[in-house]
């Protein structure tokens, strides 16, 4: 990454140096050709006016040719002039010009117009070159033809000194970003290779460590902070991950022991068919703990990739709720607890997973409602606000600092709860579970001894509610 970004920075630089570079340059030749030419039209022209007013003084025009040859003779760029009759015959030059400058090598010119062109007479001799044809004022009067060129070597050596000058600045300028964009990136980056190090220095045993982004630039301050708090959700994750590792094993370890102890007991010695019988009922009520713990545990573990196979649809609350208390009837006239269902309205939801989540609370609601007590689900949805389930127990209720911990794996509340033995500590959080995927929520409140109120609610458009479990 350091690598491509001092190269596009040095590339920019080149290119941004280059045509700057290439503007002056051009600039300056344009510049430099333009007063050649306007040199050469003035004199052309002045010449001209001469012929055409004095067309027979010969006198004159040899005064003016010889005059400027004198002028130009003292400055680094110097000016020839010559004048020939209609057949090309030489009428006047400005001294030396033959030997430098034949007639054969000036453009033809063309009537009333000025023609011009570059000549090199050496490597290092250049000439701007100017024809044009001239008259007599009068009509019937003779025609000249005038020549004149200017000394451009000057001109033609500053510019190739001004080309050198830009290809050493090009080359500098190339070296300078160069090094400074290996100095401006490495700085740059600094943030993330010290994000890189810290990255390399958390593992299992150093999730608390975090990057603290300094004077850092805004976008990797962002980022910084991005990572701390995936970091911090990787630690949560991981205590509790390993929290769940220590109760599921101490959880499949009382089954299985009670397993292995009532074999052992049952191998020591010779059993009548009705001591194996009890063996056999003892030992299918443990494996059907089991198999129902570890199929809680498959649906918890299926649960974040089931909300695509959902399907939601409208629900009659009241039904659903008769249809689980239905169920749970005979159990509750077992135990002696009134079961009892009001509300009513419409609910969307998948039926399957409602009706696991509201079994689950009742059966709950049930297990802690001692004889004699009531147990009642409440439905409660009006249009556009969110539908609500409830269970209301008059139970043995829970403490209040232990609601903050109800739907973690395997959290039971002993030994305040006298029946959870028979319970494994996941229904909670497979209703929560279940509610995650409706995008709704749970809530509780309990005190003890005066019982426990559970509700769900179900969004009412279809949006994740705020706070949802």
């Amino acid at each position: 990454m350091a690598t491509w970004l001092t190269l596009y920075y040095t590339i920019s630089v080149f290119i941004v140096l280059s045509s700057a570079s290439a503007f002056l340059y051009w600039e300056l030749k344009a510049n430099v050709e333009r007063a050649n030419r306007d040199f050469l039209n003035q004199k052309v022209q002045v010449l001209k006016e001469i012929l055409k007013i004095t067309p027979l003084n010969r006198a004159g025009v040899e005064q003016e040719v010889r005059e400027e040859a004198e002028i130009s003779a003292e400055s680094q760029s110097p000016f020839f002039l010559r004048v020939l009759d209609s057949d090309n015959r030489l009428l006047v030059e400005t001294p030396e010009m033959a030997r430098s400058l034949p007639v054969s090598v000036f453009p033809d010119p063309h009537a009333s117009e000025m023609n011009q062109r570059t000549w090199r007479a050496t490597d290092r001799v250049y000439f701007l070159l100017a024809s044009a044809e001239a008259s007599g004022g009068s009509p019937g009067s003779a025609h000249w033809r005038v020549q004149a060129a200017i000394n451009i070597s000057a001109a033609q050596a500053l510019l190739g000194r001004y080309r050198r000058d830009i290809v050493i600045v090009l080359t500098a300028g190339l070296l300078f970003a160069t090094l400074l964009g290996v100095l401006i990136t490495r700085r740059g980056l600094r943030p993330i290779a010290d994000i890189t190090r810290a990255t390399e220095r958390i593992g299992a045993q150093q999730l608390r460590e975090r990057i603290n982004a300094g004077a850092w630039p805004n976008e990797l301050v962002v980022l910084a902070t991005a990572f701390d708090r995936m970091l911090d959700r990787l630690q949560e994750a991981f205590e509790r991950l390993t929290q769940f590792s220590a109760d599921l094993a101490h959880e499949l370890r009382t089954p299985i022991n009670n397993l292995m102890g009532e074999a052992q007991v049952a191998l020591s010695r010779e059993r009548t068919a009705t001591e194996y019988t009890r063996l056999f009922q003892s030992a299918l009520e443990e494996y059907g703990r089991l198999a129902r713990m570890i199929d809680s545990m498959l649906f918890l573990a299926q649960a974040d990739q089931a909300r695509a196979m959902l399907v939601c649809m409208p629900l009659d609350a009241r039904a659903e709720l008769q249809a689980v208390s239905e169920f749970y009837q005979a159990l509750a006239d077992e135990r002696g607890i009134s079961l009892s269902c009001e509300g009513g309205g419409t609910i969307v939801a998948d039926q399957p997973l409602l009706r696991r989540a509201l079994s689950n609370l009742l059966s709950n609601a049930l297990k802690y409602t001692p004889s004699g007590g009531r147990v009642t689900l409440r439905a409660l949805s009006e249009p556009g606000t969110p539908a609500r389930l409830s269970v209301i127990d008059s139970g043995i209720g829970i403490a209040r600092e232990h609601l903050p911990k109800l739907g973690d794996r395997f959290f039971r509340i002993d030994p305040a709860r006298t029946d959870s033995a028979s319970g494994s500590g996941l229904g909670l959080a497979i209703v929560r579970s279940i509610m995650a995927l409706h995008g709704g929520r749970v809530s509780i409140d309990s005190s003890p001894r005066h019982g426990t109120t559970v509700s769900l609610e179900f969004p009412a458009d279809g949006s994740p509610l705020t706070g949802s479990a």
